[in-house]
C-alpha cells in the first residue's frame, strides 16, 4: 500500500469520490466574515523579508529535523523566533560574529536587518481580527553589569525588547523560573518551561516568544471527524482521527505532490500542506520548499480536504552546531562587547528552541520560544568532547588498569 505523509508529517488528502458535509450541506460552517484581501495585498510580491526569513526557515527546517535523536518523530520550527533572538544577538556579539549572522539571515548589513525586523513586528497581528499572533522579547543581565545605552536604544526601538537587570548568578534557580514563567505567559500556556542549562556562570539571556492563535476561515465540521487510515514514514497503518470539510480553497496536485491552503480569519493568514505522492520524498522537498512558487501554482476551487488532527512539540537543548552549519561559526564563545558596559568575560555558549503547535477542527494554535545564553568565560568552560572523525577505544578493568577490549573507529 502506497504511503503517504505530508511536510511535517501531516496528511491533507484531497479526493473526489465523497464529501464531507454537515446538516446545512456545506463542510464546517463559515461563521467568519471572511473578506477577500484588498487587490493592493494579493498582488504584492514577496516582500524582501519573507524571501531572505523563509530561506532561513528552509536551512534550519532541514538541519533541524535531520537530527538524529528526531528521527521517526514529526519535527516543528519557528524559524521567525530563531531570526529575532539572532538578530538581536546580532546587535551585541562582536563584529566577527555579528556579520556572520546577518550574512546567514540574508541580509548585507545589520541596518536593513533591524529596519525589517521592526517592520514585520509591527506588522503581525494588524490585520485580522480572527487572529491573535504575539511576538516578545526579552533579555535579562546579571546585576554586577549595566547595559550599554546604544544596544538598549537599539532593543527599544527595533525590536520593543524589555530589558532587565537582575540577580542570576546567585541564585540560577530563580532565574530558571523566571525564564519558564515569561514562556509560559508570552505563549499562553502552550510552553510552559523552557530549560537553559542555566548555573552560577550564566550572566546574560536573550529570548524570543512567538505565539499564534488562528481560527479557520472555514471550520471544520467536528461531527464529520473519524477516524481514517494514515500512514508512517516506516510503513505502519494506523486509525487517527480525520478532520474532513468541502470548501472552496487554493490547492494543486499533479504525479507528485498535492498541496492545498487554508486560511485562517479573514485570510491574511494560512496554512499550506504539502505532501510527497511518494513518503520517501519528504525530506527533499523540506530545504528546497518554495512555498511562494507553491502559492502562485494553486488555484481556486471546491475540494475535500482529510487533514489529521495533530499536536507537536519538539525541543533542542541547545542548536550551536546547527548555527555554525547555516554559516555562523564564530557565534559559538562569542564576545558581547555591545550589550555590557563594563569589563566582562562573558561569551554565548548556548542557543535553545522549544515549538509546540495543536490543529482542531476550529483552527491552529502554536508557540515558539528561542534563546541565546552568555556564560563567564573566564571561569573553567565545561567541556565539550565531540568525537567527530577517527579514534580509538579500550574497555578496561579500572582497579587494575587491565585492557579487556580494544579498538579503532575510522568509519560509520
Amino acid at each position: 500500500m502506497r504511503k503517504m505523509i505530508s511536510m511535517f508529517a501531516i496528511s491533507a488528502l484531497l479526493v473526489s469520490m465523497a464529501s464531507c458535509t454537515d446538516d446545512k450541506g456545506n463542510g464546517g460552517g463559515n461563521d467568519v466574515d471572511l473578506k477577500p484581501i484588498p487587490l493592493a495585498y494579493s498582488q504584492v510580491q514577496q516582500t524582501e523579508f519573507a524571501q531572505q526569513s523563509n530561506k532561513f526557515a528552509n536551512k534550519l527546517m532541514a538541519l533541524l529535523s535531520a537530527d538524529p535523536e528526531k528521527q521517526g518523530e514529526n519535527v516543528c520550527v519557528a524559524p521567525m523566533s530563531m531570526q529575532y533572538v539572532l538578530s538581536m544577538l546580532a546587535n551585541g556579539v562582536d563584529d566577527v560574529a555579528a556579520k556572520e549572522i546577518v550574512e546567514a539571515l540574508g541580509y548585507d548589513d545589520i541596518e536593513s536587518l533591524n529596519q525589517e525586523n521592526l517592520a514585520m513586528l509591527n506588522k503581525l497581528g494588524e490585520d485580522d481580527q480572527y487572529v491573535k499572533i504575539g511576538l516578545n522579547n526579552s533579555a535579562w543581565l546579571d546585576k554586577k553589569y549595566t547595559y550599554r545605552s546604544g544596544f538598549k536604544s537599539t532593543m527599544d526601538q527595533y525590536y520593543k525588547a524589555n530589558l532587565s537587570v537582575v540577580d542570576i548568578r546567585n541564585n540560577p534557580k530563580a532565574m530558571q523560573q523566571r525564564v519558564d514563567a515569561w514562556a509560559k505567559e508570552s505563549t499562553k500556556g502552550l510552553i510552559t518551561s523552557f530549560p537553559l542549562s542555566i548555573d552560577d556562570r550564566t550572566e546574560f539571556i536573550v529570548v524570543n516568544a512567538n505565539y499564534f492563535d488562528g481560527k479557520w476561515s472555514n471550520p471544520f465540521n467536528a461531527a464529520e471527524s473519524k477516524a481514517l487510515p494514515f500512514y508512517g514514514l516506516d510503513g505502519n497503518q494506523r486509525n487517527v482521527m480525520t478532520m474532513c470539510n468541502t470548501e472552496e480553497v487554493n490547492h494543486y496536485q499533479d504525479d507528485s505532490l498535492q498541496m492545498v491552503e487554508m486560511p485562517y480569519g479573514q485570510g491574511y493568514y494560512s496554512m499550506m500542506v504539502v505532501m510527497p505522492k511518494k513518503s520517501e520524498y519528504l525530506n527533499d522537498i523540506i530545504e528546497k520548499a518554495d512555498w511562494w512558487g507553491w502559492h502562485n501554482q494553486m488555484t481556486k476551487g471546491m475540494a475535500i480536504i482529510r487533514l489529521p488532527r495533530f499536536s507537536a512539540e519538539a525541543s533542542w537543548k541547545n542548536i550551536m552546531r546547527a548555527m555554525e552549519s547555516l554559516g555562523m561559526p564564530s557565534l559559538d564563545w562569542a564576545a558581547i562587547p555591545k550589550v555590557i558596559n563594563e569589563y566582562n568575560n562573558t561569551v554565548i555558549t548556548l542557543i535553545a528552541h522549544k515549538v509546540a503547535i495543536h490543529v482542531n477542527e476550529n483552527g491552529t494554535k502554536a508557540a515558539g520560544v528561542s534563546a541565546g545564553v552568555g556564560i563567564d568565560g573566564a571561569m573553567t568552560p565545561m567541556p565539550n568532547l565531540s568525537f567527530d572523525h577517527p579514534f580509538i577505544y579500550a574497555v578496561r578493568e579500572n582497579t587494575t588498569g587491565a585492557i579487556l577490549f580494544m579498538g579503532k573507529v575510522v568509519k560509520l
